[in-house]
């Protein structure tokens, strides 16, 4: 390393950077830290975003910090609106536009970017994420004083957003190309149950439709499905899922599958490298679930400071939706063989998944059902 280099270098500013820099200064106030952002630096909660649809909020009412104050905060040296290019790990540099960045240990924090399903049309260009702040800015523009939107989808984050535009007093239409919503997570009756209730709460979903086109008219956007049929909406909006940024370590030959892998230390193949949060698979579990992320930069804090030997593991996380007055929670199940077992009633559902061994390993439970999560929780 050069004289001048960064003794710790983190990439990205998101729940992982940040957090990552949170936890490795509750440990050690005093060792240089540079942080380096493609953005702006501010914080704000991404998991906030879809929510804050439901009550109007301006994108500056999400801000939780700025990139200064986090600066004097947590002593770190910021680099915003720097974008790494690649890593050269022979010379442990970080190539930027604004020239190579020398470090000792590198932490990549990239996170994850929403996936954009390919759709043909004048209109292609209008389709729209949510991932960012400056998304969620954007999307705040195209919304006001327009009523419908598209949304393409049958994710959990699509269905929590397509009830916070409802919300919003939105015409929402909820496209979703599988036969069910969120991709197979849900057993049959459950997925049932959860789409009759968003249909119940003002949603219009087309299953088994996906876009095929978006077309540009003089006051809307006119869209195509896959089947021919004919919609019309004022903002197209895809929450289709993520997928991790690992594009930077793949190009310097860091191993990556779905993410960036890692063992459960967060190091990669190369003893200088770490890779935390989103971005990054631990014996092919991918990073995705905020309790995860908390958990991946607490670990790795400690490792960075040599504080601590704990490593990273795998435990159930419950998750928790209103869909209308109806409570849903998910637990889902690790990919093992078993099967799922449900009962439905009129007010509510029941679905454990089994193991081979008859021992529980997840659950969804819908309406009064949802009574019981802690029951179920203390048995996995």
């Amino acid at each position: 390393m050069t004289s001048d280099g960064d003794p710790l270098l983190i990439i990205g500013a998101g729940a992982a950077g940040y957090g990552l820099l949170r936890a490795f200064r509750r440990r050690n106030r005093d060792a240089p830290v540079s942080l380096m952002t493609d953005d702006d630096g501010i914080v704000y909660a991404r998991a906030e975003l879809s929510r804050a649809l439901a009550t109007g909020k301006a994108a500056r009412e999400l801000i939780l910090a700025s990139a200064a104050e986090m600066a004097e905060r947590y002593r770190v040296r910021l680099i915003c609106r720097t974008r790494a290019h690649a890593i050269d790990r022979a010379n442990r540099i970080v190539l930027t536009e604004d020239g190579p960045r020398a470090y000792d240990r590198l932490v990549l924090a990239s996170g994850a970017e929403p996936l954009r399903p390919s759709i043909r049309g004048s209109g292609g260009h209008r389709l729209l994420t949510l991932s960012t702040l400056d998304e969620y800015r954007y999307l705040e523009r195209e919304l006001a004083g327009r009523d419908r939107v598209a949304l393409l989808g049958g994710t959990l984050a699509a269905c929590e957003t397509a009830l916070h535009l409802v919300a919003a007093g939105k015409t929402v239409v909820l496209f979703e190309t599988a036969s069910r919503l969120l991709g197979g997570r849900l057993p049959a009756l459950s997925a049932r149950r959860m789409a009759g209730l968003l249909e119940e709460a003002g949603v219009r979903l087309r299953l088994e439709s996906g876009l095929a086109r978006i077309d540009q008219e003089p006051d809307a956007l006119a869209l195509t499905t896959l089947s021919g049929q004919q919609f019309s909406s004022d903002v197209v909006l895809a929450m289709c899922g993520m997928r991790p940024r690992a594009a930077l370590a793949g190009a310097a030959g860091l191993d990556v599958g779905r993410g960036i892998r890692v063992d459960a230390a967060f190091r990669t193949a190369d003893p200088h490298i770490f890779a935390v949060g989103e971005c990054a698979e631990v014996g092919g579990h991918p990073i995705t679930l905020p309790e995860d992320v908390d958990a991946s930069v607490n670990v790795l804090a400690g490792v960075l400071c040599g504080t601590s030997e704990a490593r990273m593991r795998w435990r159930p996380r419950m998750r928790r939706v209103r869909v209308g007055d109806c409570p849903l929670v998910l637990c889902e199940p690790p990919r093992l063989v078993g099967e799922w077992q449900e009962t439905a009633t009129p007010r509510g559902v029941r679905a454990i998944f089994f193991d081979q061994a008859g021992r529980p390993r997840g659950f969804v439970l819908i309406g009064n059902r949802a009574e019981e999560a802690e029951h179920w929780f203390s048995r996995l």
